[in-house]
């Protein structure tokens, strides 16, 4: 069942990452505006955030299989409408869709992974996970920019197909009992005796949020702006899987690594990784420099997600709901991204959502501080 719960991660971002790309791609072809498209980055983040919750909790009473296997149908339906689509409406639509799969899908595997796999600690497995899921990232938009230079709705017609796959795949799984309650805790939570677990899970969803709303812009924003640039397609999906392999080997390293969890200064250190690139983005039009800021960036966030994953999965009980809210803070980032973004770009230029995404990491920064300050204080409080 371990492959299962790897490869699935997997699959689904690799024919999101590709879809993505494409309708962000065919959304330009269409005449769409920059704020259009980032309408279409909104609609899927708004579904998202606002069913989350509602999945995680109930994931905790019904079948985590069953669940899963309800949201690969629903990314396998908004495959299907984006294949007979030819108005941006359709694109709407679709995209409405899977933020519903989306909402069913994440929260509901991250609980499954961390409560199944009993064999690895759970910073290891979570890293695993991560990793499965941004290798897709990695490859998804690469193949979409590839598969778009061919047919506008190749990426689209693959997505359906490969959606089915992993449906049957689940299927055919073991049949076991992967009902929600998990009545013998597989992994006890890790504490420094000197942290606050509370400050660190605070921290940790900020920062996530600072670099989910970035990435929000980078990919629904930045083809807008590559177009403009005369850059083909094949090498938009290059520059997009770079910050994924960036963001895989993150996961990867992070999940070997260990005290990270409880260190402030690794997290705002990738923050400003993250910061830098962008503001390359914002000051460059050189296609290698784009190539380092999308290093950076996908650093950034591979720090700053499993940070916030692993706090919120870091207990012995309801981590569905627990990683329901992780994933709504995330989800509110990219919702609010690519809307804001959008909006920016369409009254003050294309390289202008860039300087407001360093502005929100900034700010992210400074109330993490703030943070840490305040519960060190309360801890020096409790001790006298």
């Amino acid at each position: 069942m371990s492959f299962v719960l790897y490869f699935l991660p997997f699959l689904v971002d690799f024919i999101m990452g590709g879809a993505a790309i494409a309708v962000s791609l065919f959304a330009i072809f269409l005449g769409a505006s920059p704020l259009m498209l980032g309408v279409l980055g909104f609609f899927p983040g708004i579904v998202y955030i606002s069913l989350c919750f509602l999945f995680g909790k109930l994931s905790e009473t019904w079948s985590r299989k069953n669940l899963v296997g309800l949201g690969l149908f629903f990314y396998i339906l908004s495959s299907l409408i984006l294949c007979l689509s030819s108005r941006i409406y359709q694109l709407c639509l679709s995209m409405l869709l899977i933020g519903v799969g989306a909402a069913m899908f994440w929260p509901t595997m991250e609980a499954w992974v961390a409560e199944r796999e009993e064999k690895r600690h759970l910073a290891h497995k979570m890293g695993l996970f991560n990793a499965s899921w941004s290798i897709g990232m990695v490859l998804g938009p690469l193949a979409g920019g590839v598969l778009f230079g061919i047919s506008r709705k190749l990426p689209f017609y693959f997505a359906f197909f490969a959606g089915w796959v992993g449906f049957f795949i689940l299927l055919k799984a073991a049949s076991e009992n992967f009902s929600a309650k998990n009545t013998t805790p597989s992994s006890k939570p890790f504490y420094p005796e000197d942290s606050i677990p509370s400050s660190y899970l605070n921290i940790s969803r900020v920062a996530n949020f600072t670099l989910w709303f970035s990435l929000g812009i980078v990919r629904y924003i930045f083809p807008k702006l590559a177009t403009n640039l005369g850059m083909p397609s094949y090498l938009l999906g290059l520059l997009m899987s770079t910050l994924f392999i960036s963001q895989t080997l993150t996961f990867y390293g992070l999940g070997l690594a260990s005290r990270w969890q409880y260190s402030i200064y690794a997290l705002v250190l990738f923050q400003l990784f993250a910061l830098f690139g962008i503001g390359i983005i914002f000051g460059s039009g050189s296609f290698f420099l784009f190539f380092l800021a999308f290093v950076l960036i996908g650093a950034g966030i591979g720090m700053t997600h499993s940070s916030s994953l692993f706090h919120s999965v870091n207990t012995i009980f309801q981590r569905g709901p627990r990683v329901a809210i992780h994933e709504t803070v995330l989800g509110t980032g990219a919702l609010l991204g690519p809307l804001m973004g959008g909006i920016v770009a369409q009254h003050l230029g294309l390289r202008a959502p860039y300087l407001m995404a360093c502005a929100v990491i900034g700010a992210g920064i400074i109330i993490e501080i703030f943070i840490k300050k305040l519960h060190r204080q309360k801890k020096k409080n409790i001790k006298f």
